[in-house]
């Protein structure tokens, strides 16, 4: 159930976003089911719920800055239809929120009373309506954003992104965790 990690490490800017959308699906996973099963030990619904609000507290707002400040600025302008995906991306962030919300207080809320069988199943259902909400929105981006990074931005360009995804991380060279 705990086990989350790197999926490995790309250098290059469509293969960190990749690693990132892996991780969102990953955690949103475990978010659904730290709220289904209840067979669960205490202990370890307390790890993964405090790994889980770790993780939508603090990277996936780094990944979605990535995306909105890093990428989107590049691509803008450059082709209608990923000018279209573009919007939709933003508009998903927008709408995601409360939902993001609602998830972590819940999370919080588990870790609290992790026994609690009704906080459970808070996290349950708003972890499936996010899970769900994130898998159409993955798509859409690694449907036609990804490909246009490829296709639209020089090497140069998704280096100096790339650069700025570790400078988020605060210099790090590890993998963005996003």
């Amino acid at each position: 159930m705990l086990s989350i990690g790197s999926t490995g490490r790309s250098e290059d800017l469509v293969g960190l976003l990749l690693e990132c959308h892996e991780r969102i699906r990953r955690f949103s996973t475990m978010a659904v089911e730290v709220g289904r099963r209840s067979d669960l030990p205490a202990a370890e619904v307390l790890e993964a719920a405090r790994r889980c609000e770790r993780y939508f507290r603090v990277a996936l707002p780094l990944h979605v800055a990535d995306e909105e400040v890093s990428v989107e600025p590049r691509l803008d302008g450059l082709d209608a239809a990923v000018d279209a995906a573009l919007e939709t991306m933003e508009e998903q962030h927008r709408a995601h929120e409360p939902l993001l919300r609602e998830l972590l207080e819940a999370l919080v809320a588990v870790q609290e009373a992790p026994a609690d069988a009704g906080g459970r199943r808070r996290l349950h259902a708003v972890a499936v309506r996010l899970k769900a909400e994130f898998d159409e929105h993955l798509a859409l981006e690694e449907r036609t954003i990804f490909p246009a990074i490829r296709e639209r931005l020089p090497a140069a360009i998704q280096q100096e992104i790339v650069g700025e995804l570790r400078g988020r991380r605060g210099g790090s060279t590890a993998a963005p965790s996003g």
